[in-house]
């Protein structure tokens, strides 16, 4: 029997908006796809998930990576940054409806310090039970480690443990511990999957 839903964030429960975010900047074309390449498809960017980074030490490492586009990365890492993230419409009823019906729940995400604690479109996280947020523990998914973390600080047992995430590594790393995944494309099939697996709201 399922007892409790863990969740990761992005793109299941607030749409991780990066492309969107460029377009309405107005870059395009080659400057599009090389600042994409300094910050978002960096692999900085997984790891600035991983370790608590300061403003400038962000900055900085993307600097690093263009430094001819340093005017653009200054003003991505101002108040644009904000616009990184749109939360779904249909989240806080999600999360209401699953809570009304008596599950736990978990947030197991990777997420930035300076994305976690400024953005506007994450006040949904208050309706957790338990929010496991990467840069705080210092772990990223896949990583088994931050699995056991949650499953063991929070004494969950992973049979009665059901994960949803738009990734399948992530997915995949789960079902190694015995945490049934749900690979998410849209809230409709999860909401299937959920139903099948017995889990009614």
């Amino acid at each position: 029997m399922i007892t409790t839903v863990i969740f990761d964030m992005g793109n299941v429960l607030v749409h991780f908006r990066w492309k969107e975010l460029f377009h309405e900047m107005g870059f395009e074309g080659e400057k599009f796809e090389r600042l994409a390449d300094a910050t978002v498809r960096n692999p900085i960017w997984n790891e600035i998930d991983r370790v608590p980074y300061t403003d400038e030490m962000m900055y900085e490492a993307f600097v690093k990576n263009a430094p001819d586009l340093e005017p653009e990365i200054k003003e991505l890492m101002g108040d644009r940054f904000q616009g990184f993230l749109k939360k779904f419409d249909y989240t806080d009823g999600w999360l209401d409806a699953l809570k009304s019906a008596g599950y736990r729940i978990c947030i197991l995400s990777n997420f930035s310090k300076k994305a976690f604690e400024e953005s506007r479109e994450l006040d949904y996280v208050k309706k957790a039970d338990i929010a496991v947020i990467s840069y705080q523990v210092r772990m990223i998914k896949p990583d088994p480690a931050i699995y056991r973390y949650l499953l063991d600080t929070y004494g969950i047992d992973p049979k009665e443990a059901v994960f949803i995430d738009d990734n399948a590594d992530n997915i995949a790393a789960a079902e190694k511990l015995g945490i049934t995944g749900i690979l998410f494309t849209d809230k409709r099939s999860a909401d299937e999957r959920l139903l099948e697996l017995g889990v009614r709201y």
